[in-house]
């Protein structure tokens, strides 16, 4: 079997580069990215003058503020992330369609198994893509290529901020033998610290134990911190939803307070749910999953995700505040929510928004289901002629005169 070939893009500190871009002046002073007024803030990023200062992610903002009075703190803008991201992630499109990113990181996985006859060797396309990413948008990542996911990730961590590294095919094991276990991807903060307190800092001490010995320490995961410190990944490069097939819908609301109130999350959450239909209606497109992002007002993000998805407003809100308070796990005050929703589009001359036929016929369906429908109907015609601010859910008339952000 031919080995895979996996390239990890990782662009170091990529909020504080995005943030810093439009001031050269901030280049070279120490900048830290967190939340502004918040009163247990932390740390969401910083830039490589702020690293050698000592200041590190998830530090609460107060601790640095007292050790450096003079350093820089900007406000994270997590929007403009998401959607740097997914320019990056169109120009990996250009060389595989197995691509996978992740939410406004800087991080960005191709598998280009296979490619060598279009694109030419592994370098030489993540030099190209490296090139054109610092070409068209300023940034300048570095790069690794494997044979998975795990040593690609682990090589661009001991390059960084600039460098580029090539683990060839049965070097994994090798390569991985001093490293350290704070920075090996797969293995915890948590689970290395636990390494630590019986002297065990690099994968070669680790590799001294017995899987039998690793569960004593490390119970359920000792089987998979022995397949980590060997080397061993077999998970693929996840890729996201295909530009010809499906496209992303994606409303945001940031708070002008940050709040915990939850009659106001909930008008939010009506809101953003109007939002989202009426664009589906629009696009004329059917949902496929959606997800939410909950920000913090200290900086910490919440993720959650939901397959079972319909198109109508009503139901969509119901499944959006269900999935909202699965996801809300902390008394902390929110600052921003999002919502993504992955769609399929349907060609259809309808006026609209299409919804998935019923298995049974028209004498056996709930009644109650049909006038739902011509209810959404409606509520869209009323809009497509009125403007999206002519009908909405009553629980977003709560919203203290603010909209969603397309």
């Amino acid at each position: 079997m031919r080995p895979r070939s996996i390239i990890h893009l990782n662009i170091a500190d990529f909020a504080a580069c995005l943030e810093t871009m439009t001031s050269a002046a901030l280049k070279d002073s120490p900048v830290v990215i967190a939340p502004l007024g918040a009163p247990r803030a932390v740390v969401y990023d910083m830039n490589e003058p702020a690293f050698r200062e000592g200041i590190r992610k998830r530090m609460p903002l107060s601790l640095v503020l007292s050790r450096h009075r003079r350093i820089r703190v900007l406000p994270p803008h997590f929007n403009r992330y998401v959607q740097a991201m997914k320019e990056i992630t169109k120009q990996g499109l250009a060389f595989t369609p197995a691509v996978e990113s992740g939410m406004g990181d800087g991080h960005l996985f191709l598998d280009i198994t296979g490619t060598a006859r279009l694109y030419g060797p592994g370098p030489d396309v993540a030099f190209r893509l490296k090139k054109s990413i610092k070409k068209q948008m300023g940034l300048d990542p570095v790069w690794s290529l494997a044979t998975n996911k795990l040593v690609a990730k682990a090589a661009t961590r001991l390059v960084k901020p600039l460098g580029e590294y090539i683990v060839g095919p049965g070097e994994e094991a090798d390569f991985l033998t001093a490293f350290p276990l704070k920075l090996l991807p797969g293995i915890s903060r948590h689970e290395a610290q636990t390494a630590a307190r019986f002297n065990l800092e690099t994968v070669c001490h680790l590799r001294r134990l017995t899987p039998a010995q690793l569960a004593i320490p490390f119970a359920d995961r000792a089987y998979v911190i022995h397949r980590i410190i060997q080397g061993i990944d077999t998970n693929p490069v996840r890729p996201g939803p295909a530009p010809n097939r499906t496209s992303d819908l994606m409303v945001d609301h940031e708070f002008a307070t940050d709040t915990n109130d939850q009659d106001e999350l909930k008008a939010c959450i009506a809101l953003l749910s109007g939002q989202i239909s009426r664009d589906l209606a629009r696009s004329r497109a059917y949902p496929r999953d959606l997800s939410i992002c909950l920000s913090y007002a200290d900086g910490i993000r919440h993720h959650g995700r939901c397959t079972r998805i319909r198109g109508d407003t009503l139901f969509m809100f119901r499944q959006i505040w269900g999935l909202f308070a699965r996801t809300w796990k902390r008394r902390i005050r929110i600052r921003h929510i999002g919502l993504a929703c992955s769609t399929v589009p349907v060609r259809t001359n309808q006026s609209f928004l299409p919804i998935q036929a019923d298995l049974f016929r028209a004498s056996d369906r709930d009644p109650k289901k049909d006038k739902m429908r011509m209810v959404q109907r409606a509520a869209v015609q009323v809009s497509e002629r009125f403007g999206p601010g002519a009908i909405t859910l009553g629980a977003a008339l709560r919203m203290p005169g603010e909209s969603a952000v397309p």
